[in-house]
């Protein structure tokens, strides 16, 4: 039955993926070793398909292992035992799947072998390449990854060229290379990260990969390359830099703008990395307005989206916030995430003066934002982001009014935020009316919060009642009536406590009068003794 469900052509991809993740090793060797023992001795078992990509499976060990197993890309594997990495559960799990199409045998067999003629064609490789990166210089890192390319592209099959064999490949060979001085590895692994992303694009232009359609096999390496940049970048942060690393920075804008460059996917990912990157290590003031001439000027050639937002990025820097802001409102609203950037730099830096001209200024884009045409999770991600800056803000300067503003804009993906402010400032007929507007009855209300505020405000409850009450009516259905009847007692409590007696019976009889043809209501409202039971 399980080989049913096994996509056969994957997991042979997954299996070369493994290879490439584990070189044979002696330590991987015995990891091996000791997941084929617990595949063999039956320790794997709950093996559940969760997706077409994702399968879960507990593992008998001293403790029982949780295994979540990621097919198309087992490096997002995950295991509840203390290991990092891929462990001796994950690859039991991986040959319990693995059995059901192929030999696992053969699959060590070949791991062991792949290695051993990986290795020789290394040293040829190496007897051959004399040049390597130097560390006294930019120039030789580039020229360095230019000759490993071409290699790479030389030895490796046509149908292997794709982003996972580049980035398991290509850039593990650039990753032995590193520099040993922790400044100039981490500023080295910001340029091998760059330089394979870029060379994603040189696949397509060759014809290797198709952006659209290939898209989905590129994003989860995109995304590990960008950690790996912003990982950087953090680390740089954390270091006094030195003069030594002055010629290596200044000429560091060159590989950072081609990302702006690109005619092609990841864009907001391109400038998201030009943009951490300028606001970090590069942020010097004469750097800057150098590369604002040479963004003007390639503008000026061909004008894109890219070049406008690093150039708005420029007038960040300098603070010549008005010309941004210009700039700011002839894009699209779509332009949310690269301002939430912003205020995520400006709130970090506690620039609170800033950041009240920010705020004043972008109601429109916020706006405009919620009326796109997308997913509600992906504008609830955005708003939720954006409200989580603004807060700090609202915190710090307690201005009300703004924060209110705001709320009342994003509505309905800023109901969380909003329905927290109107409780805690015991605003409890607009906290009901917001909940009432998003859908939710007085039923599917916490009780707790309820009754609070039936102590508290009773008559902000009314209205909501009134509203369930004549829905339930409208089902038009024994167990509704019965609902029903039971809300208007609570209704009933309510009009008491405000004494509104009067209102009540009134309504009572306006209700008993209007729903005379409804038998089974009238007979409910009885029992309940709502009303005269007496002919």
């Amino acid at each position: 039955m399980l080989q049913h469900n096994i996509n056969e052509e994957e997991l042979k991809q997954t299996a070369e993926q493994i290879k490439e993740l584990l070189p044979a090793t002696d330590e991987n060797k015995q990891l091996i070793k000791k997941a084929l023992i617990t595949y063999r001795q039956d320790s794997v078992y709950r093996l559940k398909q969760e997706s077409d990509t994702e399968w879960s499976a507990y593992v008998h060990d001293v403790v029982a292992a949780r295994v979540h197993f990621h097919v198309l890309f087992p490096v997002r594997s995950s295991c509840s035992c203390p290991a990092d990495g891929l462990c001796k559960h994950i690859l039991a799990v991986f040959f319990s799947l693995y059995a059901q199409v192929e030999s696992v045998t053969g699959f060590t067999e070949n791991w062991s072998e792949k290695d051993e003629l990986q290795r020789s064609k290394e040293l040829i490789r190496q007897h051959f390449q004399v040049k390597r990166p130097d560390e006294q210089s930019l120039q030789s890192w580039l020229n360095f990854f230019q000759e490993e390319f071409n290699l790479w592209l030389k030895r490796t099959p046509k149908h292997q060229q794709t982003p996972q064999h580049l980035y398991y490949g290509y850039l593990s060979i650039l990753k032995k290379h590193a520099p040993h001085s922790p400044e100039f590895k981490s500023l080295y692994a910001i340029h091998t990260s760059i330089d394979v992303w870029l060379r994603i694009y040189e696949l397509i232009d060759l014809g290797q990969l198709d952006a659209e359609k290939d898209y989905y096999s590129m994003n989860p390496y995109v995304e590990q390359l960008m950690n790996t940049i912003f990982d950087s970048v953090d680390h740089l942060k954390t270091y006094a830099l030195s003069f030594s690393l002055d010629p290596f920075l200044e000429n560091t804008p060159t590989a950072v703008r081609t990302l702006l460059q690109i005619n092609g996917p990841f864009q907001h990912e391109r400038v998201a990395v030009f943009m951490e990157i300028w606001g970090t290590i590069l942020n010097r003031g004469k750097w800057v307005k150098k590369e604002t001439e040479l963004l003007k000027n390639a503008q000026q050639q061909e004008k894109t989206v890219e070049r406008t937002i690093g150039l708005m990025h420029m007038d960040y820097l300098l603070k010549e916030d008005d010309h941004l802001f210009q700039q700011l409102k002839m894009l699209n609203a779509d332009m949310l995430p690269n301002v939430l950037n912003w205020l995520k730099d400006l709130t970090n830096r506690k620039d609170w003066k800033r950041l009240k001209l920010w705020y004043e200024e972008i109601t429109y884009i916020l706006e405009e934002y919620c009326q796109l045409d997308l997913s509600y999770r992906e504008l609830r991600g955005a708003v939720s982001d954006f409200f989580y800056y603004l807060d700090a803000y609202f915190k710090q300067t307690k201005d009300h009014h703004l924060y209110e503003r705001y709320l009342q804009i994003c509505m309905p993906y800023a109901f969380t935020e909003y329905s927290q402010l109107l409780y805690a400032q015991q605003r409890y007929a607009e906290w009901i009316e917001i909940h009432s507007l998003v859908g939710f009855s007085i039923s599917e209300l916490e009780k707790d919060l309820i009754k609070q505020i039936a102590k508290e405000e009773p008559e902000a409850l009314i209205p909501s009642y009134h509203r369930e009450i004549s829905q339930l009516l409208d089902q038009k259905n024994r167990s509704a009536y019965r609902e029903s009847v039971k809300m208007l007692k609570k209704l009933r409590t309510l009009y008491h406590k405000t004494k509104k007696t009067t209102i009540w019976e009134r309504y009572v009889k306006q209700l008993q009068d209007s729903t005379k043809r409804l038998r089974a209501f009238q007979e409910e409202m009885k029992k309940g003794k709502l009303i005269d039971d007496t002919p």
